[in-house]
Order: structure tokens, then sequence, then C-alpha cells
């Protein structure tokens, strides 16, 4: 019997294949976009961190620069080149990168070099591969390249700065000029390194948003798709669905929280704000916003490293959720700054919070390797009720009233009240921070000056020296060249830190009109500039002076400083050291408003001094007032003994400059003495002098009988 033919194989089930084919394919689709978003979220990412040290050590490496200048330290110039390689590195990759054929050993070599973690690297080398010509990718990749040229300006201005010290005795002059070259190239640079972290924010954002609008229509289609299938296969797609759900609010969490403490992050927090400012409860229960950061933290980051501020930080965020019910939102906004939603609390209840806060962060002790940190915080809390319009409203005032809490000791709450006088002086203030820039931007300044005269026939001592001296008093001048007093500026200018560059303009200014006097064939008289506290601690200040004096053929005793009291005593290391290298220049110098501070006498023996200005104060009712009189004694015969001659200020009538005379004071100046002119309308020979006081003039303080 024959066998039977064998069987052919069973054929594929078609409808099968034909149901599970779409199935495999939408699955095979979402893995890949899943995959490849969570790449463009992590380089995005690492591209925004790596911004973030390419700027940390591009500001090293130029404050390692200045250091090394300062002595020619090798130490310094080492931490230079080492800060130097993370932006070399970058660039090395970039430049790469842009090739049609890249290396990407070397590119990768270099992202390395330049501090990115190695994890990282293939992410941002698809990145820049896949987005280099589009919008957005192209300007930051512009952005980048302009300032990678600033940088290869510092690196070869730094090369000529150490040829300088290791070709023996450095040129100062050439030292300066380098140094300003670095400085130029320094402050083009910054506005370049946030535009491209804001460039890259737009793009993290878009790419967010389309990722968060694609995946979500993914997983529908993929629960759609398993209708058809067995019960198996789909507890098998909801595991993939629920997977996807999850990488997409992983994705929503990264675009709204820090990455450092897993905080709401500034963007969303300002959108929750803006929704809390729209509701604007009535009544006695507001939205309140509480603002604050943190004192002193500057002293941990540059002690030990920014890695102990991220830890600070860090611990500070846990805490501080401790602190807080559900519906409050804690953020951080950036740096050591802290943002709180507080929803519908009456003020009662806020400030009790916020003191609560206040106290938790004060009982913190912040220990790093070796070392332990006292921490506090200075807070603003605000009530968002009608008269906060914006967000950016909101911000401000929270942020005036934490600087406010800063002004007024620290270590406290400070709510916002807008008419409250310190708040309008603030805001004054910030004004005028805005209008001084534009002064000194456009040469709206004048100098005038105003006669120091010896009292009596008094005759100065030490040789032939110039037959005047004047203070040079500042002015502004508005837009319509009306001439504005320094107390309306001077405030805001010590507050905001533009005194160093006005006391340069003064002391440029100066110099140029001592150097016209001269040319019109005048005597000179020694002009006296003040200087302000920060000027004080500047370490350049005297080389500046120097040049200024060389450029315009001056000798030091035709430019006199005058520094306050109570600047002198806040620096007084700082004081000690500019006051004895101005005075070896040949630079008179003074001590202005002496007696206004309660340590005077304790700290004068080891300042060097010329001049002691006594305060006004203690001036205007000398010929009435015994205990003024006998101030003013004391402090003469004090500046006696060692040696400095005494000056008053604010001499206002002829009683006043008598009482003066009696005493002895060296020299007098005010309105009464002269009033302040621009120096170019003053013929220093040809000055009048007014006759000496007379003692009869001293019965009101003296007696009818003569004697005290």
């Amino acid at each position: 019997m024959p066998a039977p033919p064998a069987l052919p194989p069973p054929a594929p089930d078609r409808s099968l294949v034909s149901a599970v084919w779409p199935l495999l394919l939408i699955m095979t689709v979402m893995l890949m976009l899943s995959l490849l978003s969570v790449l463009l979220v992590s380089g995005l990412r690492a591209y925004t961190y790596g911004q973030a040290r390419w700027a940390i050590a591009e500001h090293q490496a130029v404050e390692e620069l200045r250091n090394y200048a300062i002595d020619g330290d090798e130490a310094a110039y080492r931490r230079y080149l080492q800060s130097l390689a993370v932006p070399l590195g970058d660039q090395r990759a970039r430049r790469q990168l842009q090739l049609p054929h890249p290396d990407y050993a070397l590119a990768r070599a270099g992202l390395i070099s330049g501090g990115n973690a190695p994890a990282d690297v293939t992410g941002l080398i698809v990145i820049f591969r896949l987005f280099e010509h589009q919008p957005l990718m192209a300007r930051a990749v512009a952005l980048w390249s302009e300032a990678d040229a600033l940088v290869a300006g510092v690196q070869a201005n730094g090369e000529l700065l150490h040829a300088q010290f290791a070709g023996g005795p450095p040129d100062p002059q050439r030292i300066r000029a380098l140094l300003a070259r670095i400085d130029v190239l320094h402050r083009q640079a910054v506005p370049m390194e946030a535009q491209f972290g804001v460039t890259l924010g737009i793009a993290s954002r878009q790419i967010g948003q389309l990722l968060l609008a694609v995946l979500p229509l993914g997983c529908l289609l993929l629960v759609l798709a398993g209708v058809s299938r067995s019960r198996a296969q789909f507890r098998r797609d909801e595991l993939m669905a629920a997977s996807l759900r999850d990488l997409a609010r992983s994705l929503r969490h990264q675009a709204t929280h820090d990455a450092l403490t897993d905080l709401t992050n500034r963007a969303e927090f300002e959108a929750l704000l803006q929704a809390a400012i729209g509701q604007q409860v009535r009544g006695t229960a507001h939205w309140w916003l509480l603002y604050f950061d943190l004192d002193q933290f500057k002293v941990i980051n540059d002690t030990c490293g920014h890695a102990a501020g991220d830890e600070l930080i860090q611990k500070l965020s846990w805490l501080l959720r401790t602190r807080l019910h559900p519906d409050d939102v804690l953020a951080r906004l950036g740096g050591d700054e802290f943002g709180v939603l507080l929803p519908r609390r009456t003020r009662a209840a806020a400030e009790a919070l916020a003191d609560d806060i206040r106290q938790q962060i004060g009982s913190l002790r912040f220990q790093f390797s070796d070392r332990i940190f006292a921490v506090t915080a200075s807070l603003g809390l605000l009530a968002l009720d009608d008269s906060v319009a914006t967000v950016g409203d909101a911000l401000s005032a929270a942020d005036q009233a934490c600087y406010l809490a800063k002004d007024n000791g620290r270590n406290r709450v400070q709510i916002y009240c807008a008419d409250d006088r310190q708040v309008q002086v603030r805001q004054g203030e910030m004004h005028w921070v805005e209008r001084l820039q534009s002064a000194l931007d456009e040469e709206r300044f004048a100098v005038v000056a105003q006669e120091i005269r010896p009292v009596g026939a008094r005759l100065e001592a030490g040789g032939p020296l110039p037959s005047q001296r004047f203070e040079m008093l500042l002015r502004m001048l508005g837009p319509a060249g009306e001439p504005i007093a320094p107390m309306a500026f001077i405030p805001a200018a010590e507050r905001y830190g533009l005194m160093p560059r006005v006391d340069r303009w003064v002391i440029a200014r100066v110099c140029r009109e001592l150097a016209q006097l001269r040319a019109r064939g005048e005597r000179l008289p020694t002009c006296m500039v003040n200087l302000s506290g920060t000027s004080v601690c500047d370490p350049l200040l005297v080389d500046f002076i120097a040049e200024q004096l060389s450029q315009n053929g001056l000798a030091g005793m035709h430019l006199g400083f005058e520094l306050t009291e109570t600047a002198a005593v806040a620096n007084l290391t700082h004081a000690s050291q500019l006051m004895t290298r101005l005075r070896a220049m040949g630079c008179p110098i003074a001590l202005d408003d002496f007696g206004s501070g309660m340590s005077s006498f304790s700290y004068l023996r080891n300042l060097p001094l010329d001049f002691l200005k006594i305060d006004g104060a203690f001036i205007r009712n000398i010929n009435s007032d015994l205990i003024d009189f006998a101030m003013v004694e004391t402090i003469h015969r004090i500046g006696g003994i060692m040696g400095v001659r005494t000056v008053a200020e604010g001499v206002e009538n002829e009683d006043v400059l008598a009482a003066l005379a009696l005493i002895g004071v060296d020299f007098a100046q005010g309105f009464y003495i002269g009033r302040p002119v621009p120096l170019e309308q003053l013929k220093p020979a040809a000055l009048a002098r007014q006759p000496p006081a007379q003692a009869g003039a001293l019965k009101a303080v003296v007696g009818p009988g003569g004697t005290r």
C-alpha cells in the first residue's frame, strides 16, 4: 500500500498577522519616540548644565588672572589654566562636530574635558548633529562660537600677561592694559552665556510640549488597538501604556521642577503665581507670597566650593517641606532664592508661618568637611491683593521686602507695605540706579571746588606747598543740564556698587582740570577728592591714580584724598594700606567727618594721616555750645600731638570762625569761607582772603570774664 502523501505545513493565520502587525508597528514607533524623547530631554538638560559649568569656569579663569596680575603667583596661573580647560574642551568638541565628517572620538574627548559627564556625551552629540541647522539650535551654536572667540581672546591676553612676569620685572602699565582687555572680553561673554541658556530653555520647552502632545496620543492608539487582541496581550499593552504614561508624567515633572532640589521651578511657580493673582481672594484671607534667600550664602560657596552650597540647598529644601501644608507651593527660584505660595491665609497665619520658617532655618547648623556654618535667612512677605496686578509686580515687591529685611539686620521677616517709608526710599534708589548709569555713560557729571582756607594768619609748615586747597564736590547733571546734589544719588550708587566707577570718573576729571590750569600758566592748588568705602577696598585703585597723575603730568601733592571715618573703620586694614601707598606718592590724606563715630580715638593712631576734618555737627554751634567747643578743642589737641592738622567743616558765619581761631584749628571750610564753584573759574593767586576773625565774638562761649 503506498504511503500517504506528506501534508503541507499549516498556513499562517493571515487574520492574526493582519491584526498584529499594525500594533507592532505602533509599538515600535512609540518605543523609538519614547527613547528619542528621553535622549533629547536628557541631552538638552546636559547642555544647560554644561552652559553653567562653562560660565563658572570662564568667570573663575578671569578671577585667577586678576589674582595672578597682583604678584605673579604661579599657583594662580595654574588655577587659571585649569579653569580655562573647560571652555577650551567644549570649543574643540564644537569645532569637530561642525565638520562634514566629524571624528566622534575627538568630539567625545573634548566634551569630557569640558566637564560633561561621560553618560551625557552621547546625547550632546546626537542633539548637535540632528538639530545644528534648526533655528533655535543654530542660534545657540552661533552664541557658543562667539563666546569661544572671546575666550580665545582671554587666553591670548593671559599668555601675554604670563610673559610679563616670565621675562623679568613686569611693566605695571602693560599689566593694567592687559587686565582691562580681559575685563572687556569677560563683560562681553556674560550676556552671551545668559542668552545661550535662554535659547536652550525655549528649545527644551518646545520639545517637551510636543512630546506631551504626541505621547498621550500614542498611548490612546495602543489602547484602541489592544481591544482586538487576547486578554493576555491586552494586559501587556496596558503595561506598555502605563509605562508611557509614567514617562509623560516624568517629562512633565522635569519641565516643572528644579533638578537639584525637586522643588517647583521658577517657570512653574510664576504660572501658579499668575493664577493666584487672578483669584485675589477678598476679605481677611489672601493668597500670600513669601520670598527669601540665605544670608551670607556666598561665604559658604567661596570657602567650601559649590558642592557645599548645593548640599546646603538640598538640606534646606527638605527641612522647609516639613513645615508647609500640602496646598502650599514651595519653589526654588534660583541660587539660594526661594518662593512660597500660601493660599487663603489670614495675615496672622501667614506671619506665623514665615517666622516659623525663619526660626527653622536659623536653627540649622550646616557641616561640610571639618567646618560648621550657622545659617540664617531674610524673608519678604506680600499679600496678593488688588494692588498686585502682575507676576512681575509681585516678585519685585516681595524682593524689596526681602532686601529691607537684610537692611534692617537680616534674619527677620519684613511685610511689604507700599506706603512704608523704607519701601519708598528703596524704590527711589532703584530709580536712581538707572539715571546714574545713563549719566555715567553720557558724561553728565561735573565737579566743583570749595576752598579749605587757613584760619587767621596761620601758615602751613613743612616747606613750600601749593598756596590753596580745595575739596572737589561732585554734582550730577540732569537731562536738561540742571545740577543735582550728591545726596540725591550717592546712597543709591553706594548700595548698588556704582561708587567705584563714580570715584574713578572724579579722579580722572580732576586730573584733567588741573592739567588745564597748568596749561594756562596758573599755580596749581591741592584738590581733595572723596573716596567711597567700596573704593577703599579696590586693590587696583592706587595704580589707576598713579596712571592719571602720570598722564596729566601732575605731582602727588596736587591730588589729595578724603576718607570718611565710617569707611575707614569698616575697612581698617584696607584703609591703612591705601593711605600708606597714597602718601608714598606724595598725596595728602584727610580723615573726613571725624568725631561722628564712637571709636574715633582708638584707631586714629593706626592710620597715616595729614588732616583731620572735624564733623560739621560739632562746628555749627561751637560759638554757643560749650560741649561742642570742648569736643573740637580736644580733637584739635590730639591732632596736634600726632602732628596732624585739623580742618573744620561747615563754617557758616564769622562767630564760628572766631571760635575756631581761639581754639587754634588750622583750616576752615564752609559757605562763609567760599561757595563751591568750577575749578576753571578760580584764580588761585588772586582770590581775596577773609580777614581773620576776632576773639571778641566768643562772648557767648567764654562769658564776660573771658574764661570758660
